[in-house]
């Protein structure tokens, strides 16, 4: 449950020429969340966490009758005080950080055939009780056996647009590491890897 408000900021930059553009932006947020959810009229009360999210974004276009290029990165830090989980004991430390950081490139042939390959990544604080090790008769798919969050892969995607309002995809990602490991990540033998996927998805526009 969300405590009082949660502002989101952003400020960008954009610069056009011919057939180009690019972009610089800067965006945040401040959140305080109360654990837990409680219908009106009673209200949570009691310490709650913050996250407090900086991030820059940069953009690159290229638009032609027959090609268009873009390539775009985004990194977002966020601080977060746990006040309450670590209160209640759901996490080891009173504060903690994460850092996200996404890469990018889309080619579209004549706005009908076109791909999209990314990279990502996550990185932060080891805490044992937010990212707590595989209990048992747990299936251990987001648990860690060393408490950390760190994370990376990439995602490749193929797109086919039939019409300007629908689009056929197929996407594919792959992990290189997951919740701080490459191999038994979770201490009972799973891999990264074991968590890459297929998704088919159809997206249309009325």
């Amino acid at each position: 449950m969300i405590q009082g408000v949660a502002p989101y900021w952003r400020v960008a930059y954009e610069h056009n020429w011919e057939r180009h553009s690019i972009e610089l932006g800067l965006y945040g947020a401040d959140v305080k969340l109360l654990p837990g959810a409680s219908p009106a009229p009673t209200a949570l009360r009691g310490p709650f966490n913050r996250f407090k999210d900086v991030a820059e974004d940069i953009q690159y276009q290229y638009i032609s009758d027959d090609h268009q290029i873009t390539v775009a990165g985004t990194r977002i830090h966020e601080n977060l005080s746990l006040d309450a989980s670590f209160a209640s004991g759901a996490s080891a430390n009173p504060t903690d950080s994460l850092t996200t950081t996404r890469l990018w490139t889309t080619y579209y042939y004549r706005r009908k055939i076109g791909g999209t390959l990314g990279y990502f990544s996550t990185t932060g604080s080891s805490d044992a009780g937010l990212y707590a090790p595989t209990a048992p008769g747990d299936p251990g798919v987001i648990t860690s056996a060393n408490g950390s969050p760190d994370s990376r892969g990439w995602i490749a995607e193929v797109n086919y647009l039939p019409w300007l309002n629908t689009k056929l995809s197929a996407q594919y990602i792959s992990y290189n590491k997951f919740n701080g490991g490459s191999s038994n990540y979770d201490g009972v033998g799973r891999n990264a890897s074991d968590n890459n996927a297929w998704y088919l998805l159809v997206w249309f526009a009325y």
